[in-house]
Order: C-alpha cells, then structure tokens, then sequence
C-alpha cells in the first residue's frame, strides 16, 4: 500500500481527563474490572536519551477513531433474530405463507457451502480435460446464483430460494390435485416443469423488496439494542479530542449512517467490506471475499481505505478551523500535531489483527457476559447460531484470531472503560 496510509501511526500521545462516566452507566463497571494493557517492552533507550540531543516532540492528537459494530457496539444474536423475524412477516405479505425466521438462516448456510464447494471445484480444474469440463459447465451456469460468499448475496439467494421452493410445492400441489393422484407419483418431466416455473415466476424486484425489509429492520433493531453505553462513551471521546473523526469499519451491512435517531450524529463515515470491495479491487487489485482471507495482511484495505477518508476530513476540518482563525485574529496560529489513529472492536481476526497490521493501536472489546456477545464464540471453534460460516471458514478464524492476540494493545471489558483506556494506553507508550 501507499506509505502515506502508514504515516498516521502514533506511539503515543497525552489526552485530557474528561469527566467521569455519567452516573447512570456506572454500574456497568464492575469494581474489580480493570483495563488490560498490553506490558510494555523493557528498554534501555532512556540511557541514550540522556547522552543525545532530545528533539522536541510534536504535540499530539487523537485524529480517528474507528469503531466495529456488530458485538462491540450492540449484541448481534437478538439483532439478527428480529431481522430475520421480518424476512418472515414480510415473505408473509407477499403470499409466501408458512416460511419460519430461521428459515433464511438454513437456507444461507446450503448456499454458502455450495457455492464454497463449487470455488473448490474450479480451483482444483487445472488439468487440461478438468479445464474443458469447466468450460462446458460454464455454458449453464445459472445467472441467479451467487458467485461469492458476502452476507448480502447469500442473503438474496435465500430469499429467492425460499420463494422458489414455496411456489414449487404449491405447483405440484395443485397438479397432483388435478390429476387426483399423490405429489410423490409425479414423473421427472412434470417436476422439471414446475421447477421452470417457479424459476420464472419469482421476480427480482419481489426479492429486493424483502431483503430491504430485512435490513431496514436489522438497523433497527440495532437502534433498539445498542450497549447502554454506547452513546454516552462516544460522546465522551468526542469531548475529550474535539475535531476528531470518528469512522465505522464493517465486514457486513451494518451502517450507523442508517441508525437515524442512534449513532447518525456520532459518526462521521463507514467503509463496509461488501459495499466497498469494488474500489479495493481498483486501488490494490484485491478480489478476495473476507471468508477467503487467512492472514491479517489481506484484512489491510479496508482499513487503508478508512484511514484515508479519515485524513481526508481530518484535513478539511483542519483547514476550516485555519482560516476562521485567521478571519477572526488575522493571525494563523498553526501548531505541529502528529495525527493518531485508534480502531475498537470485538473481533481479534477482523479487528485486531487487521487494524494492527495497518497501524493502529487497537483496543479489543471483551466485553462481561451481561452484554451478550455471541461473535467470539468463534474463536473459541464453536459456532453462533446466527452464522453461516463452513466448519472451515470457522477453523481458518480461530486460528486467525490466535495470531492476533500479540497486537492487542489494550482489552476493555465494559464500554465506559474506553475514554480512559486509550488515554492510559497511550500514556504508558509516552512513558516508554
């Protein structure tokens, strides 16, 4: 990547005390709950120091912070379950009867592991005879099955399988009915024929309508189930480094600028991994879908690309706050800071150890069991309900999230530590 994207790292950097968590969110910290700190390396610099001319360090600041959603800010499992429980009410007013919640979720993992197998397929194809009967295939591949694994298309094609499926029993229903004979004695022919038809009878704008149902609901539901502290400790950080960019960084769908009456007024831009992919593949030739990702240096893009946006309105800020001091002192009053970067989530693979790589100083939210997080289960191999994951995809983050657990800098196990966990975790870098 560009090394400009680099040159936000910041050792260190002094913040001032605000005031403490307001006192409706304090019995969320526990009394023998204490901030995580990564110990800092044992160093003989100090020596040095004293022997050699000290140059001035430049003032600091915080510039960005970058938060993950899903489990950090909010508790998935029941956001998830409300949306899916749309899908179904919705599924419901377009005549599609009788489909349970859950049903999308079942439906989603058959796909995924599909379509993962058939990518499996075509990377095994490197023979000669194994690539003509790729390219035979390749005459009849069905244009309204996904090519990759993102949660919005795998998504999509539940719904439209769901659909699909409902009007294909009810065809062959109606036919057994007519013909007074039994569902199970149809011939092939006739099957082929009712699959035909429901194929053709589904329409694309039927399906968009309910997945945006769904994911009307799903940030909603978010809204609804945000931490209780999750408004209150932002807004400390932002009153604590006025001016200070605040992003979200999202593997899914999730987007606070869609959490209208929430966290809309907190933040400042979201870079998503499905939304997003098209101009990684134009910046760094990335094509990889996160499920394809094994080691955290593939993570780097979308968080180069939020650094980015960041500086980008670091900049102007900047700027905007330069010339109205000029037109009100006619003075410029330019100070020397070194711009800071700090990303927060509760994911060691996707959080920690993508933002680490890229240089951020990372706080893991960890959080006590009365939040309900469920996402981490993954590193322990087991698998939330909620997910479509394949028992490989599982294995592959778990170990992933192993390798992270060096580049926490600081863990948090209530959200009301976070002010005060990026102000010591950053003074104890001044004092090294």
């Amino acid at each position: 990547g560009d090394q400009s994207y680099f040159d936000v790292t910041c050792p260190s950097f002094p913040l001032r005390m605000g005031h403490r968590v307001q006192q409706q969110q304090q019995h969320h910290l526990a009394s023998s709950s204490k901030v995580v700190h990564k110990s800092p390396a044992a160093s003989s610099s100090s020596s040095a120091a004293a022997s050699s001319p000290t140059k001035k360090k430049k003032k600091k600041k915080l510039g960005l912070i970058t938060f993950d959603l899903d489990d950090t800010l909010y508790p998935i499992a029941p956001v998830l379950d409300e949306a899916n429980a749309a899908f179904s009410t919705s599924m419901s007013n377009f005549g599609y009867t009788d489909i349970e919640p859950s049903d999308i979720v079942e439906t989603g993992k058959e796909i995924r592991a599909a379509v993962e197998s058939d990518n499996d397929a075509n990377d095994a194809s490197s023979s000669s005879a194994a690539a003509v009967a790729a390219t035979a295939a390749a005459a009849s591949v069905d244009p309204l099955k996904p090519t990759t694994v993102n949660h919005k298309e795998i998504r999509m094609a539940a719904i439209r399988k769901e659909m699909e499926d409902f009007i294909l029993e009810t065809k062959l229903r109606q036919t057994a009915e007519d013909w007074a004979t039994e569902v199970e004695s149809l011939t092939s022919p006739v099957r082929k024929s009712a699959e035909k038809w429901a194929r053709t009878t589904v329409h694309s704008s039927v399906v968009q309508a309910v997945y945006n149902a769904w994911e009307m609901e799903r940030h909603h539901a978010a809204e609804r189930h945000l931490f209780p502290d999750a408004i209150s400790t932002i807004k400390r950080i932002q009153e604590d480094h006025p001016n200070v960019i605040v992003g979200a960084v999202t593997d899914g769908s999730a987007n606070p600028m869609l959490m209208v009456f929430s966290l809309m007024p907190l933040f400042d831009f979201t870079v998503s991994w499905e939304d997003d992919l098209d101009k990684a593949r134009l910046m760094e030739n990335v094509f990889q879908e996160l499920d394809a990702v094994d080691q955290s240096d593939g993570l780097g893009w979308i968080y180069r690309l939020a650094v980015q946006k960041g500086k980008e309105m670091s900049n102007l800020t900047e700027e905007i706050k330069k010339k109205g001091k000029r037109e009100d002192s006619g003075t410029d009053d330019d100070e020397d800071f070194e711009w800071c970067w700090v990303h927060v989530g509760d994911d060691l693979a996707y959080d920690v150890g993508g933002a680490a790589t890229t240089g951020a100083k990372t706080v893991l939210v960890d959080l006590a069991p009365e939040y309900g997080q469920t996402a981490r289960l993954r590193r322990e191999g087991k698998r939330p309900a909620w997910t479509t994951e394949t028992e490989e995809q599982l294995e592959n983050h778990r170990e992933m999230c192993m390798n992270a657990l060096e580049k926490v800098d600081a863990t948090i196990t209530h959200l009301g530590q976070l002010p005060e966990a990026i102000n010591e975790l950053l003074k104890g870098d001044d004092e090294e």
